[in-house]
């Protein structure tokens, strides 16, 4: 499993600002950030579009790329910021999206999280934002991070990368 506390070091080393909405898949990451993060650079929002805004806000005023972990639930709450505002053809704003994947097919869920999970990755295609996936096997982690930010300020567009369900160890 991965230690959250050392996944939170390296998304810090990218970047200053944190915002999103807590996901049970994330919970120890969240409780990372509750717990390390500068309160002043971290922004709990109502929703994933907020969080997305948000982000796009921080990098227009910094030059900066923002961390946005979000639900995958709230995949509908971003589209209108993703596609009218940070897409690459528009602002072209870069910024990683860190998305607790519940739903995953082929892994027993919640019902109201199945259908989600199915289209997980088509959507994410059809909105154009490349992604990868971890899981508690990625212990190249810190590769994937770092690829997805340098590849998001390339491309000035969004990467999100896709978290399993048990990735994380257990937080303290």
């Amino acid at each position: 499993m991965i230690n959250p506390e050392q996944f939170y070091t390296s998304l810090s080393n990218h970047s200053s600002f944190f915002t999103g909405v807590p996901d049970s898949l994330l919970k120890e990451l969240n409780s990372v950030i509750l717990d390390k993060h500068p309160s002043e650079k971290h922004i709990i929002a109502a929703n994933e579009g907020i969080s997305v805004s948000l982000g796009i806000g921080h990098f227009i005023a910094t030059k900066e790329i923002a961390i946005v972990y979000i639900q995958n639930s709230g995949l509908g709450n971003i589209v209108n910021p993703i596609i009218s505002l940070a897409n690459k053809r528009i602002y072209g704003v870069p910024m990683l999206l860190i998305i607790g994947w519940r739903g995953e097919p082929g892994l027993k869920d919640e019902p109201q999280h199945v259908t989600q999970g199915k289209i997980q990755e088509d959507l994410l295609k059809s909105l154009e934002i490349p992604y990868q996936i971890i899981d508690e096997y990625s212990d190249n982690y810190e590769g994937i991070i770092q690829e997805s930010v340098s590849e998001s300020y390339k491309l000035s567009n969004p990467l999100a990368i896709l978290v399993r369900k048990n990735t994380f160890s257990e937080y303290d």
